[in-house]
């Protein structure tokens, strides 16, 4: 274990094994539990203050030892020899879990193992605040933070740099998808353009007017994410636009998926200044991967005023600002 591992100078304290390890976690989050319940109890009966600070410092102590426990394990984790061709929770080939390990507590452990300045300053947040830090919140916390930092370098290193609001916005997320391989096509195994998770979208500084028009597009397997974002966006739903495509894949035992989808919505009041032959379904042919058809745009160009952004674009599209890693520079 490494001199600067957040668990060093306890690792005598906490089981030596990896079931040892586990075991000793399932038990503790069970037990903040109760540390929680507790608290809630004194503080809804007016107990005296000195009886939830007491408490309070036993669960936080507690909670301490958990997340202690959680970052050796994932260094443990992470020391078994990797084989086969599976992915990691992390990335890489992977080791075959030990039993009772379950894919999720891998990735958190390892998660909070690798990320030790994070983990204390979250914990000294916490305590600050008067909060149990518990093992669950502090990789929430850590993986919020890495969604913000690569959201940044995104924004500053790929995406080009857009000033003011806008009063129109398209945005084509790059979903946390992969390509499919196919034993009739050439294989392809990762897209042209770095995927981002849903917390790393969530994240994003969507740069919209008080009266502003969004169009998310997404796909079949994405709509429900896409409705989230949306909320987290805070624009409200308004209704679907549907690219009825010529052809598209078909799974085993599935319909085609021959369409996709532009969810529009809107944050205040803004307004459409033509509404003659304004469909929300239309049929438009395909054009490279991921490329959204100019129909759509020469659509949004009639019926929208304003300044326009094309927020993860593909090419340089008139009327729009583009926004992405992908085109030459913006208008």
């Amino acid at each position: 274990m490494s001199e600067n591992s957040i668990v060093h100078h306890r690792g005598d304290q906490l089981p030596a094994t990896i079931e040892g390890l586990n075991e000793f976690i399932m038990i503790g989050k069970e037990r903040l539990r109760v540390h929680q319940a507790k608290i809630r109890a004194i503080e809804k009966v007016g107990m005296a203050e000195t009886a939830r600070k007491a408490a309070l410092q036993d669960g936080q102590d507690a909670a301490t030892t958990v997340i202690y426990a959680e970052a050796k394990l994932g260094e443990l984790l992470k020391a078994i020899p990797r084989q086969g061709n599976n992915l990691s929770s992390l990335g890489g080939t992977k080791p075959t879990l030990p039993s009772g390990v379950s894919k999720r507590t891998s990735h958190q452990a390892q998660t909070i193992a690798a990320n030790p300045e994070k983990v204390e300053k979250i914990i000294a947040r916490a305590i600050q605040e008067e909060k149990i830090p518990t093992p669950d919140v502090v990789y929430k916390l850590i993986k919020k933070d890495e969604a913000q930092e690569r959201v940044e370098r995104i924004r500053k290193e790929k995406a080009g740099a857009v000033t003011g609001k806008y009063d129109v916005i398209i945005l084509d997320p790059p979903w946390p998808m992969e390509k499919i391989e196919r034993d009739c096509r050439p294989n392809q195994h990762a897209f042209d353009y770095p995927t981002m998770t849903e917390e790393e979208l969530s994240c994003l500084d969507i740069p919209s007017s008080d009266d502003c028009h969004f169009f998310v597009w997404t796909t079949h397997k994405f709509l429900p994410m896409a409705f989230r974002l949306l909320a987290a966006w805070e624009a409200r739903y308004v209704c679907t636009f549907v690219w009825h495509k010529p052809g598209g894949f078909q799974p085993i035992g599935l319909p085609q998926y021959n369409c996709e989808f532009a969810l529009y919505a809107r944050k205040g009041s803004p307004r459409f200044i033509d509404t003659k032959a304004f469909n929300t379904c239309f049929q438009a042919p395909r054009g490279a991967h991921s490329e959204k058809p100019e129909e759509f745009y020469s659509m949004i160009r009639r019926t929208t005023e304003g300044r326009r952004l094309d927020m993860f674009s593909r090419r340089n599209i008139e009327g729009f600002t583009p926004w992405g890693n992908e085109v030459d520079g913006l208008d």
